[in-house]
Parts: C-alpha cells; sequence; structure tokens
C-alpha cells in the first residue's frame, strides 16, 4: 500500500485535520493521497506538494486508512464505486451517517465514527470519537492520535455519537450566538464593540478554563460570581424566568434530530 492516509473532501474541516497531521508530522505529504473536486483546493495543496488521485475509487484503494470528509448530503457519489481493499479503517466526521451507512458505500471495513467541531482551524478542536467493535486498540490510537493534533479527543459509544453533537460539533455557533448577542447588547449601551468582544471573548475563555482547571463544580463556580442580592444574581433571573434550560433542551433536540433526519438524506 502507497499510502498511509487518503482524504475525500479538503474543504475546511478535512484541510484543518490535514494540516494538523502535517503539523505534527503524523504523516509526512508523501505518505497522503487527496480528494476533491474544488480546483482552488486542488492547486492550493498541491503548492504544498501533496498528492491527488484522479477519482474516489482509486483514493480507496490506494490507502490504508480514508478520512471522508464531506458533507453527509453528499454521500450518495460515493456509492458509483465498488471498493476493493480489505483492510480498509474508514474514518468519518458526517454527522448522521452510522456504520451501517458506511457499510452500504463500502462494504464489510473497519470503521471510526468522529465528530470535529470548527475551532480545529486553530488547533482548538474539541473531538468526539467512536469505534466499530473489530477495531483494535493499535489502529484506534493511531486514529486519536489525527485528531489529538488539532486539540481534545473523548471516546464515546458509537450509539451516541448524534447525541454528542450539541455538545461539541455544534457548541461553537451556540456560543457565537450567545457571544454575540451580549456584544450587541453592549454596544447599543454605548460600549465600543472591540471592547465589549475583547472582554466577552476573554470571559468566555477564561471561564471556559475555571470548568476545565478548578476543583470546584460548575454550581458553585456561578455561585462564586454572584454576591447576595447582586447584579449577576438578577441577571440570572431572568435566565429562570424564560427557563433557559428548557430552550437549550429544545435546542439540543432539535439538533440531535437532524442528525439523525441525514442519516436518511438520499439526495445530493
Amino acid at each position: 500500500m502507497k499510502y498511509k492516509l487518503g482524504i475525500i473532501g479538503v474543504g475546511k474541516m478535512g484541510g484543518s485535520i490535514l494540516s494538523g497531521i502535517l503539523k505534527s508530522k503524523i504523516y509526512l505529504g508523501n505518505q497522503i493521497l487527496l480528494y476533491d473536486v474544488n480546483q482552488e483546493t486542488i492547486n492550493y495543496w498541491k503548492e504544498k506538494g501533496l498528492y491527488f488521485s484522479n477519482n474516489v475509487k482509486e483514493l480507496v484503494e490506494s490507502v490504508e486508512m480514508v478520512l471522508v470528509a464531506i458533507k453527509p448530503q453528499m454521500f450518495e457519489r460515493l456509492k458509483e464505486y465498488r471498493y476493493d481493499n480489505p483492510e480498509l479503517v474508514v474514518i468519518s466526521i458526517a454527522a448522521g451517517k452510522t456504520i451501517d451507512d458506511l457499510k452500504e458505500i463500502f462494504g464489510d471495513k473497519l470503521f471510526i465514527r468522529v465528530m470535529p467541531n470548527t475551532p480545529a482551524l486553530i488547533n482548538a478542536g474539541a473531538t468526539a470519537i467512536s469505534r466499530s467493535e473489530n477495531i483494535s486498540d493499535e489502529i484506534f490510537e493511531k486514529v486519536k492520535r489525527i485528531f489529538s493534533s488539532i486539540g481534545c479527543v473523548e471516546e464515546i459509544k458509537d450509539n451516541q455519537m448524534n447525541e454528542i453533537i450539541p455538545v461539541n460539533g455544534s457548541m461553537p455557533a451556540f456560543l457565537y450566538y450567545f457571544a454575540k448577542a451580549f456584544i450587541d447588547d453592549a454596544v447599543n449601551r454605548g460600549i465600543d464593540k472591540d471592547v465589549a468582544k475583547t472582554l466577552a471573548s476573554n470571559a468566555i475563555i477564561g471561564s471556559a478554563k475555571m470548568i476545565l482547571e478548578s476543583d470546584k463544580s460548575i454550581e458553585q463556580l456561578i455561585i462564586d460570581v454572584c454576591s447576595p442580592g447582586g447584579a449577576t444574581l438578577k441577571g440570572l433571573e431572568i435566565f429562570d424566568k424564560y427557563d433557559l434550560n428548557k430552550i437549550i433542551k429544545e435546542t439540543g433536540d432539535a439538533t440531535i434530530n437532524r442528525a439523525y433526519e441525514l442519516s436518511k438524506v438520499k439526495h445530493f
């Protein structure tokens, strides 16, 4: 087998993972084979010395592992070929696509499902990973090492891959929305936008570090910010008034339900 890894789709996420692999020297450029349909993407990576396959079938049959980094709606295109590579390890980052979906395309292979998120673009990703029962610890550690090059990695059960999406896959968008609302409110109150953006962003970074590094529970961290009868407590009362927990549950339900719907998508 000439190549250690193939990547189908080298867009934002596929390209971020590839950058992490190359930066960490997990694989060298001449050990990786790529496929994409965007000519600008192809030119960009070719200029960096990477190799491209003429089609998906050629790539799959030339690599030990393949990372499928295309949108779930595009999976039907992979069914155009039959793949002859019995030792193939298939890694998929597509939301909603189950191991059974992958078997329908690639046959009886070795499968690992992964849910990264967009902060992988700056090597600050949070990736959930699961494996089929026949994946060896050696192979699994190799794949975990790939995603460790772009951030943290946590293993979950395969039947939890849709349920984890609100927690990491979609979480950046939810936090951006939350941050934007507070920043916009500050601007409307006359505060400079750059000042509000810097303070809010660093408050989020610092709070996240406190959650990870403090020995206190999140509940206690909340209490620590709130003085009895103080301003923060009054603000939290509004969260309770409009039942923020219920809103977040409904947000999670909608996100997860859409992931299950995507597993049934047949058009592209």
